[in-house]
Order: C-alpha cells, then structure tokens, then sequence
C-alpha cells in the first residue's frame, strides 16, 4: 500500500507532466504562428517591389517602396516574436525537467 506521501508526490509529478507539455505546446504554438506571420509580411513587401515597374512618377515609385519597407519590418518584428517564443519553449522544458530531475 501507497503512504500518503508517495501519493501526493505521484500526484505532483503527473501535474508538472502536464504543465510542462501545456506550457510547450503553448509556446510552440506561438512561435509557428509569429513565423507564418512573418512569412506573410515578407511576400507582401516582394509583391509590392514586384508589380510596379510601369509607374511614371517617383512618387509613385516612392511609395511602393515604403510600402515594402513596412512589410519587410512587419515580417522581422514577427520573426523576433518567433525567436522569443523558440527560446521560451527551451526554458519551460529546461527548467521543468531539471526540476523534476531534482525531485528524484
């Protein structure tokens, strides 16, 4: 038979089991959406430096190109939040590993 403390250890690590799978899944989930939306800003900032090439003023031509200067800063803003969210993936893991290493 099972002593209380045995138990509630049991129950502790099953907890920070699913914590830590939580927490993961969470971040990873977060980094492949800032990812997919970097990957969106940049082939906005290709389509507006593609089509173009019959503009006339310099005005014109001057625009397309802030607006591809936005995108292009748009999709690296997103891709350090893809970074961000990367590295919080590899510390909850770390950390709540070492944790349980600890315990044991």
């Amino acid at each position: 038979m099972m002593s209380y403390s045995e138990h509630a250890n049991e129950q502790a690590q099953l907890e920070e089991g699913i914590i830590r799978t939580g927490a993961i899944t969470s971040y990873g989930a977060q980094s492949r959406k800032e990812g997919d939306a970097s990957v969106r800003a940049f082939k906005q900032g290709q389509q507006a430096l593609k089509g173009g090439s019959h503009e006339k003023t310099v005005e014109e031509r001057l625009e397309r190109i802030e607006k591809a200067l936005d995108a292009l800063f748009d999709g690296l803003i997103a891709q350090r939040e893809q970074i961000g969210a990367g590295i919080a993936v590899d510390v909850a893991g770390h950390t709540l590993t070492a944790k349980a290493r600890s315990r044991r």
